[in-house]
């Protein structure tokens, strides 16, 4: 008996949302090209990026939408939000204030979306004197419906590839397309 695989191509966008230089674009960059750029550049408005990758049997193209951090952009932040299936929100491990805003991101992103899927992310967790705790993190996916947690390092790799792939898991979970 033969079987033929069956692959489902499906495009799901992802914002990652949280304050300036809290690493999103590094994160976003190393899951996409596996590098790291120590250099910080801001980003102005939103850049773009895409990655496939195999979920189940499936394979899964992420249209990343990087969500400039920057204060001047709310007025305009929650139009990058449509569409989005789920997010990535991102404070710096060693600044306790990044924690804190993240809800104020998590209501902007889920009054344009609904309930959608989102992991929290502590990055920069290669850091020495770190702020935001386990606890802190275990309250804010207390706080919120669909969500998890996890620390990552944009620099050294850590976890990097597995938000991206739990992110992806909630969501198809989610829509329940497989």
């Amino acid at each position: 008996m033969i079987h033929l695989s069956k692959r489902n191509y499906i495009t799901n966008k992802i914002v990652l949302i949280g304050d300036a230089r809290v690493g999103k674009t590094s994160l976003v960059r190393r899951f996409v090209t596996n590098m790291f750029d120590p250099s910080y550049k801001i980003t102005l408005g939103t850049t773009i990026m895409k990655k496939e990758l195999e979920y189940l049997t499936n394979n899964v193209i992420l249209a990343i939408w990087d969500i400039g951090g920057q204060e001047v952009f709310r007025q305009i932040r929650s139009k990058y939000f449509f569409g989005s299936k789920g997010a990535l929100a991102i404070c710096d491990a060693s600044n306790l204030e990044s924690y804190n805003n993240l809800s104020s991101w998590v209501e902007s992103f889920r009054k344009e979306v609904g309930d959608k899927p989102i992991i929290f992310l502590a990055n920069k967790c290669d850091l020495k004197n770190l702020e935001v705790t386990e606890e802190h993190m275990k309250k804010i996916v207390e706080t919120y419906k669909n969500t998890e947690f996890m620390f990552t390092s944009a620099k050294d790799g850590t976890n990097t590839e597995k938000a991206f792939t739990n992110l992806t898991r909630l969501m198809v979970e989610e829509e329940d397309i497989i």
